[in-house]
């Protein structure tokens, strides 16, 4: 019979690559024409989700701490991957976790940067914008070897963490693949000892948690405040200006949201509390809970609070009734010849405009 566990993370995996691959084609198929290098970033992150929900669901992680250790564990029993092949397995999507780290810090850069010239043509200029996508793929990269080289099971860590891998999920010690971040070692004298190593990795994963955490925070901060500047000297900002200035300000506020509640908090528990000895009166398989449930959810803002998303997945343009069986149709190729897409610019939109004009030197989304 298959656990809570693998069922829940199996449902997430599936609702995330559906709705993911369904934004994708909104973005590519639906965005404004003047969308610009952030409809590649969408993209890019939509993608992305994809594939982490497709790891996640064939790597099935567990997450479980334990005194002064926590682990991300694999029961690798009746799977094609033996333990060292599980290991690395394991490496990879805790290094797609580092990915995503970056991707929250890149995605609010980029759009500061698309409400405020001098931030882009100081930092951002021409194809320097392409450096934020590079970042990403540094931090996983990063994440993931701190883990191959600092994290390995040994015959001592399988001592340790017998007792309670076996009575929490009932998997045998010698079929389980994992990463241990065993903060403090008991040593000879029997008495628990920081491991410097150890530190050091968790201090570079630390680095990239809280500059992802900065860039989130920080950059979201000023994009609101300088959105709101955008509005407030543009004389000539209509209704419908502002009724789409606020849609983004508060997808970008879900967006702050949905990384703080299930990435954050739980990974900043995780990492705190073993490293004092500290064991929790409740269990942390809920960090693998909350990782998995992140895909799922995070597509929603944007098919939900930007207006051309919804109408095309209501089937409908600016002025029509919601029709959810064309929209569907569309995807599979069979919608109706002709239709044609209503959707503000939001490129005028930063800048104020309600119409042809010069183009502006700011990019909002």
């Amino acid at each position: 019979m298959f656990s809570f566990s693998y069922i829940f993370q199996v449902c997430c995996a599936i609702i995330s690559i559906l709705l993911n691959l369904v934004l994708t084609y909104l973005i590519l198929v639906k965005s404004p024409k003047k969308l610009g290098v952030y409809k590649y970033l969408m993209c890019y992150i939509s993608l992305f989700e994809v594939f982490y929900s497709f790891w996640d669901m064939m790597t099935e992680p567990i997450v479980h701490s334990y005194k002064a250790a926590f682990v991300v564990l694999r029961d690798y029993y009746g799977s094609v991957f033996n333990r060292e092949a599980s290991f690395v397995l394991v490496c990879i999507y805790c290094g797609l976790f580092g990915f995503s780290m970056a991707i929250f810090g890149v995605h609010f850069i980029y759009r500061y940067g698309a409400v405020n010239k001098s931030f882009s043509e100081r930092f951002l200029p021409g194809n320097w914008v392409y450096m934020l996508f590079v970042i990403p793929l540094w931090y996983g990269a990063w994440w993931a070897i701190l883990c191959y080289i600092y994290f390995y099971f040994t015959d001592i860590t399988d001592a340790y963490m017998k007792e309670t891998i076996e009575f929490h999920y009932g998997i045998p010690i010698e079929h389980s693949s994992y990463i241990i971040v065993y903060f403090q070692p008991t040593g000879a004298d029997g008495k628990p000892h920081p491991d410097p190593k150890i530190f050091f990795a968790i201090g570079c994963m630390w680095y990239m948690i809280i500059s992802s955490m900065f860039s989130v925070f920080y950059f979201g901060v000023r994009c609101y405040w300088q959105i709101r500047k955008t509005i407030s000297q543009s004389a000539t900002v209509s209704a419908t200006t502002k009724n789409l200035q606020t849609q983004l300000f508060h997808a970008l506020v879900v967006q702050t949201f949905i990384p703080l509640v299930l990435m954050y908090i739980p990974i900043g528990i995780l990492f705190f509390f073993p490293m004092v000895i500290w064991e929790l009166p409740f269990t942390t398989e809920f960090v693998g809970y909350t990782i998995a449930l992140y895909p799922a959810i995070d597509p929603l803002p944007n098919m939900i609070i930007i207006k051309c998303y919804r109408h095309a997945i209501q089937g409908k343009d600016s002025f029509q009734e919601p029709n959810y069986l064309n929209f569907f149709m569309r995807l599979i190729g069979r919608g109706k010849r002709g239709e044609g897409q209503h959707s503000i610019n939001t490129v005028d939109a930063a800048s104020g405009s309600n119409g042809p004009g010069p183009r502006s030197g700011a990019r909002f989304v």
